[in-house]
């Protein structure tokens, strides 16, 4: 067999020249495998970390302490790793004890899942020492060795799993099913952000309805933040695949589970600032959509790049068929095409002017007013011109003078 990773050819060649053994490993053969894009090719070696670093020009300590060196090449990085077998896991996640050895087998053993339990030499040769090859044949997810045990060592292999479920369509052993129901609770010991990172992925996976499922007949998805009541007939009734982007399968999902403190959720799992925003306004548009049609207005202060996403979303959960998919799309691209000013940028006019004909000093008026006016303008009730815009303002500072 051809060896299909030739960038990183020169690593092995080299590694090998002086006296040590060097395999691709991992997902990288996998996906060779599954014909799927290879992204990261990682490579297991006997050399320990100092040869490989004498070895090779440039060259990054990223985990020296476990046996990792990430060489650099034509703009690629490739992580080099010292055979090794690893015990005790007392944080779930981190070995207490990792020793390089001389076996390839021992460091595969020590690996996840048996369809990133394989190696491949220089010349092409697959080492297949736990049936992984077999298990992609199968569409399966199986542990390596005992699952109790790999669970054990890091309870968020149950994420992992479902995650791999979910993006390569594969069905999870009986036995690992099993071991995740019986393990479940090890998941509160995980750090929500690496649960968000497996969450998120899973959700964008090809098979994330049968990997939902798989959450919930392990009960995995009950252990975590705010998810002790999730709905599975909800959760998998949505179609995923209409959807593009991380925050819109989110919105998605929370939506079907009827979170409304869209901000809670995101403090108890940690979004960023950015990821609570885009979620929380979509939420928020979904459900306006949901009972109002569109127009220039509200078209305005979604924004084009939201509408559309909030049409999938509603297509998402049946509310519209492709066809109207499409047509709703087209629509919101001639309203948005039709608007007048596309954000609060082109108003001909500014909060300093309002400043300045008013006599006024800033204060929440002020926002209040240009908010009016971005309706009046988008609404084509007044003009987006500078003269046209004074005299709106002069008749509602006169009209408030007189209410007031």
């Amino acid at each position: 067999m051809t060896f299909p990773f030739k960038d990183a050819a020169f690593i092995l060649d080299r590694l090998q020249d002086h006296g040590f053994e060097a395999y691709v490993v991992g997902g990288a053969v996998r996906d060779y495998l599954l014909n799927r894009p290879i992204h990261d090719v990682d490579i297991a070696t006997s050399a320990h970390p100092a040869d490989v670093v004498s070895l090779f020009k440039r060259t990054v300590p990223i985990g020296i302490d476990h046996g990792t060196v990430a060489v650099l090449n034509n703009g690629h990085s490739y992580e080099v790793t010292t055979f090794r077998s690893e015990s005790d896991y007392d944080d779930y996640r981190h070995p207490n004890q990792v020793v390089f050895v001389l076996s390839l087998e021992k460091d595969l053993m020590r690996r996840d899942f048996t369809i990133n339990a394989l190696a491949m030499d220089r010349d092409g040769k697959i080492i297949d020492l736990f049936e992984g090859k077999k298990d992609i044949n199968c569409k399966r997810i199986r542990t390596v060795g005992r699952a109790e045990e790999r669970i054990t060592e890091d309870p968020l292999r149950m994420m992992r799993g479902m995650r791999f479920a979910s993006e390569l369509c594969f069905t999870l052993g009986q036995t690992e099913r099993h071991a995740f129901h019986d393990k479940a609770d090890l998941l509160k010991k995980i750090s929500i952000e690496r649960i968000n990172q497996e969450m998120t992925r899973l959700l964008a996976g090809e098979g994330v309805s049968d990997a939902l499922g798989l959450l919930f007949e392990t009960h995995c998805i009950y252990t975590l933040p705010m998810l002790k009541h999730a709905d599975e007939k909800k959760a998998v009734s949505i179609h995923y695949k209409r959807l593009q982007k991380d925050e819109e399968r989110w919105t998605a999902f929370l939506i079907s589970q009827g979170i409304e403190d869209v901000f809670a959720f995101a403090k108890s799992w940690k979004w960023s600032n950015d990821e609570r925003r885009r979620v929380a306004r979509l939420v928020k548009w979904t459900k306006y959509r949901m009972n109002m049609g569109w127009n220039k207005e509200s078209v305005y202060f979604a924004g084009i790049c939201d509408v559309k996403a909030i049409n999938r979303l509603l297509a998402s959960f049946d509310k519209i068929d492709e066809q109207e998919l499409s047509n709703q799309q087209l629509k919101a691209d001639l309203i948005w095409e039709n608007c007048p000013i596309h954000s609060r940028a082109e108003l001909a006019a500014n909060g300093n002017h309002f400043i300045n004909w008013s006599g006024e000093k800033p204060g929440p008026w002020l926002a209040k007013a240009i908010k009016e006016l971005e309706r009046e303008v988008v609404n084509g009730r007044v003009n987006n011109d500078l003269e046209a815009i004074r005299s709106w303002f002069e008749n509602r500072q006169t009209t408030q003078k007189k209410q007031s």
